[in-house]
């Protein structure tokens, strides 16, 4: 039985209970043998040649099957499933429904075949993920070390054995998360203990570490600087991002912790790249907009309340009919923000080492998304980027207010206020009010997808931004909360997503007494990701609102855990 109580993309961390033993995952199967017996920290442990039994820290049996590791791998063929006990093995890659059976452990037989091809690796891990459901451990034995263990972890494997990092230590190599070096070259530790203790020390504390990361949503981080230690690591996470981007976003939350991009690889992060994404599909200027304006981001997040954009700002309010003008705010990874979804996660997170130089990815990924801005029929873009005008003005015809001063400059300044005033003067005048209710249905839109946009019809906007507030005639039907980042939901907003047929949740005929749970849900918008807003519905009624503690997909495939944490519910007389 699992228990979930962190997750970091496909990442999970929680308890396992069987029997009378209870385990957190991820976590590591010693090898116990008169050889090699377990460490004494060691939670769980695996012994046998052919039949292989797992068993808990206190000697319980938790699990065993078969291993028939001789037997060659036939990739072309469908995947083969052998059960054992709570245990069932399955040798190749699955490409058809769900795994069926109660076995709590599903066993990834040809994993250690997998190490020489980085492909079928990120392919047979989300095949097999799919296919086993949230509810089961995964189990690679003889793959893991501690270079790697962050990687595996990431891409959704629960459970591992010492087998590979025993075998490394026959072979006198001293095991790093930076890779491997010969024994006896004066390390005191492989004096002091031996490669075997060394090694074995080493892989339970990347785990600790690895652990810690999910706890605080940053495994990928890690990841990121850990897979330089081989080109197979660098391939499957590369391939994880292009190949099986659907795979791992489904499982990134739309909320999040702050983090750094400090590497290439941060680009194809599926959070990062699901902005992006969102952005290309969902996002559209209001009507009134007819200025386009870019400008640089800054290192303080929300991009407004840093000091250049509180200068850019100042200009904008002496500007008549600036309401007229749309900022879209010009960065990597995320490529361009609107300034309507600064606070919207990543965009109000991520922090990134600013050299002043763009490789031709970073450039490429900006110039697609001011292409698609532009095609909305702005009468003027203005560009007020300084040096990254040049390859903006490449792709869109705009007026450079910069010409090589700084975008904080006097002159610079006063340049943007002048053109500003230009295009602000041919532009048709829309009252402040509007202009904030379109500010709002933008953030619907992105948040929900199209019909999102149906919250703000008919709705004012009352408040200071970031903290405003929609109603229609009495009823707040939500408000923009900068803690989190996007629209909250009262039970009346929550009632047009029960009109739209969107981000719902179907429970089962039971009073609501708290906070949903998993057990409890019968059914699920596939769209849902953890962080989200979702209405819960009780036969075809709205029954409360509140935020998605995991996907949709995970809150039907789930038997334990915390479906939606509950913020408004249907007052019973």
């Amino acid at each position: 039985m699992l228990d979930v109580t962190d997750r970091s993309g496909p990442a999970r961390r929680g308890r396992w209970t069987a029997g009378q033993t209870k385990v957190e995952f991820p976590n590591i199967l010693f090898r116990d043998s008169t050889m090699f017996p377990a460490p004494p920290y060691a939670e769980l442990t695996v012994s046998g040649e052919e039949r292989i039994e797992v068993r808990g820290g206190s000697g319980e049996a938790l699990a065993a099957f078969e291993q028939n590791i001789i037997r060659p791998l036939d990739a072309h063929k469908e995947a083969a499933v052998e059960r054992g006990t709570n245990a069932a093995v399955v040798r190749g890659r699955p490409s058809g429904p769900a795994i069926e059976g109660s076995e709590e452990i599903i066993v990834m037989g040809n994993a250690f075949e997998l190490r020489r091809d980085a492909r079928a690796f990120a392919d047979t891990v989300a095949a097999l993920r799919e296919a086993a459901g949230a509810d089961r451990l995964i189990y690679a034995p003889g793959l893991m070390e501690p270079s790697n263990l962050a990687l595996l972890v990431y891409a959704g494997i629960d459970l591992f054995d010492s087998s590979l990092p025993l075998y490394q230590s026959a072979r006198g190599k001293l095991l790093l998360t930076e890779g491997s070096l010969p024994a006896g070259d004066g390390t005191w530790l492989a004096e002091r203990d031996g490669e075997e203790a060394h090694n074995l020390e080493a892989v339970w504390k990347e785990l600790q570490l690895v652990r810690h990361m999910i706890r605080v949503g940053r495994l990928r981080e890690l990841v990121e600087t850990r897979v330089s230690a081989s080109p197979w690591m660098v391939a499957a996470l590369r391939i994880l991002d292009l190949q099986q981007y659907e795979y791992q976003e489904k499982r990134w939350p739309v909320v999040g912790p702050r983090f750094y991009a400090n590497t290439k690889a941060s680009l194809f992060r599926p959070d990062v790249w699901r902005f992006r994404r969102r952005i290309m599909e969902r996002w559209k200027p209001a009507p009134h907009k007819k200025v386009l304006l870019l400008i640089p981001c800054s290192a303080k997040k929300p991009y407004f309340t840093s000091r250049s954009h509180r200068q850019f700002e100042e200009v904008l309010l002496s500007v008549p009919n600036s309401s007229a003008v749309q900022e879209l705010i010009i960065t990597s990874p995320l490529g361009a923000v609107p300034r309507e979804l600064e606070l919207f996660y990543p965009a109000a997170q991520y922090d990134i080492p600013v050299t002043g130089n763009w490789d031709l990815e970073e450039v490429r990924m900006i110039q697609d998304l001011v292409v698609r801005a532009a095609s909305f029929g702005f009468t003027k873009i203005i560009s007020h980027l300084g040096s990254e005008s040049g390859f903006v003005g490449e792709v869109v015809e705009c007026v450079d207010t910069t010409q090589g001063w700084g975008t904080t400059t006097p002159e610079s300044l006063e340049r943007l206020r002048l053109e500003l005033k230009e295009a602000c003067e041919a532009a048709e005048r829309v009252p402040r009010a509007v202009d904030r209710v379109e500010l709002l249905r933008s953030q619907a839109r992105y948040q929900f997808g199209a019909e999102g946009e149906a919250l703000l019809d008919g709705c004012t906007v009352a408040g200071k931004y970031p903290y405003l507030k929609f109603l229609r005639g009495n009823a707040q039907l939500g408000m923009l909360t900068p803690e989190r980042g996007m629209l909250s939901l009262t039970m009346d907003g929550g009632a047009v997503l029960l009109e739209k047929g969107i981000h719902t949740v179907q429970m089962g005929d039971f009073d609501l007494g708290g906070n949903l749970f998993a057990v409890g849900v019968t059914g699920a918008d596939d769209r849902i990701r953890a962080g989200d807003e979702v209405a819960i519905v009780r036969n075809g009624e709205l029954e409360g609102v509140g935020v998605a503690a995991m996907s949709g997909q995970e809150m039907v495939q789930s038997r334990r855990g915390e479906a939606v944490r509950v913020r408004h519910k249907r007052k019973r007389k």
